[in-house]
């Protein structure tokens, strides 16, 4: 607390020591120090095209977010009409499956040898065996 009062003390001192000092005996009139206060167009142009670029830029940026959520959403709706159209697929093979094995059920092509083709079961009398022996 000690250190802040010293400090406190000599910034006043300074202070006041700069307040009761006498001005310099060369007028300065109000064109004189015009410039020392007020920065040129020279001075201007470059920090004004500087936030005039970074204005772009955040713009752009703005811009390609708006474009990438965008685009995002096309590519999952994309997605979900896909993966709809796999499903409804997979159903339908599976569909074509039970429909294969109901046609290619031994009972039923028996019967249609029997009807169509007027093809019988043998006796087993007349079933003969062939082995491939090699010779």
């Amino acid at each position: 607390m000690k250190g802040i009062r010293q400090q406190w003390a000599r910034l006043r001192a300074r202070f006041l020591r700069a307040e009761g000092e006498p001005r310099t005996s060369v007028k300065v009139t109000a064109q004189q120090e015009l410039p020392r206060q007020l920065l040129g167009v020279a001075e201007l142009a470059r920090p004004a095209g500087v936030l005039a670029l970074m204005v772009l830029l955040v713009l752009l940026s703005a811009m390609l977010v708006i474009y990438s959520a965008y685009e995002y959403r096309n590519l999952f709706n994309q997605h979900q009409v896909l993966s709809s159209q796999g499903d409804e697929l997979q159903v339908e093979w599976g569909q074509l499956l039970l429909e294969e094995s109901a046609w290619s059920a031994n009972n039923r092509v028996e019967t249609l040898a029997e009807k169509k083709l007027q093809m019988m079961i043998p006796e087993p009398q007349g079933i003969e065996i062939v082995r491939n022996e090699p010779r």
